[in-house]
């Protein structure tokens, strides 16, 4: 089923081309500063989503996520896999996924693109050693393929992506908030975010062009 996925979703990336219109309305984003408060809040931020995508993961998986002896043995360093026995499709389709989305997360925050490889390094260093722990012990190819492979990735989805948000064509703009669901965020101009507050409702109000 997975490899089935990946091959199909595949297929609509690279068939998803044709005339873009002139007139565009997003761009990549552009660089900035960031202070020490900002790239740590993004550190937790991702690190907290790792943890909440891989416990959901393996509940929907029917495992639990491990035990607290394998976290013990394996946490951190203790337990290093030079090559782990996984398929060639989560070593080399999901990984690089999930690292393609760290990476296109760091771009949506205003980081450069060196900025942004080694802020997505640095998410699938402490998924690795922190939380996979659960299962396995440190993997070391995943903590270099996902990042590696993730940024050529996320490199090639940013551009696609901004090219098909910016085409006349809805499906193409549809496509490219799917794969860059990033360009759905307050980060890139066109979409808004804005908290509610007010005596009777406490929420949100969320809006994108499509």
């Amino acid at each position: 089923m997975f490899k089935k996925i990946a091959i199909s979703s595949a297929l609509i990336l690279f068939l998803c081309t044709g005339a873009f219109a002139e007139d565009k309305r997003f761009s990549i984003p552009k660089s900035r500063p960031h202070s020490a408060g900002e790239i740590t809040r993004d550190i937790g931020c991702l690190y907290v989503a790792h943890w909440a995508g891989y416990l959901i993961l393996f509940k929907v998986l029917s495992d639990a996520g491990g035990t607290c002896e394998k976290y013990k043995e394996n946490f951190f360093l203790k337990n290093i896999q030079w090559w782990d026995g996984d398929s060639f499709w989560w070593n080399f389709v999901a990984h690089p996924c999930l690292g393609s989305q760290t990476y296109l997360y760091y771009r949506a925050r205003g980081y450069g693109k060196q900025e942004s490889f080694w802020g997505s390094f640095t998410a699938s260093f402490l998924f690795e050693s922190t939380i996979e722990v659960l299962q396995e012990g440190f993997s070391f190819n995943d903590a270099v393929i996902t990042p590696t492979l993730g940024y050529v990735l996320g490199d090639w989805i940013e551009k696609k992506s901004i090219e098909m948000i910016n085409s006349d064509d809805k499906l193409h703009r549809i496509l490219a908030r799917t794969i860059n669901p990033w360009l759905n965020f307050e980060f890139h101009e066109g979409a808004t975010f804005t908290p509610v507050i007010s005596s009777r409702n406490v929420g949100f109000i969320f809006s994108c062009e499509f």
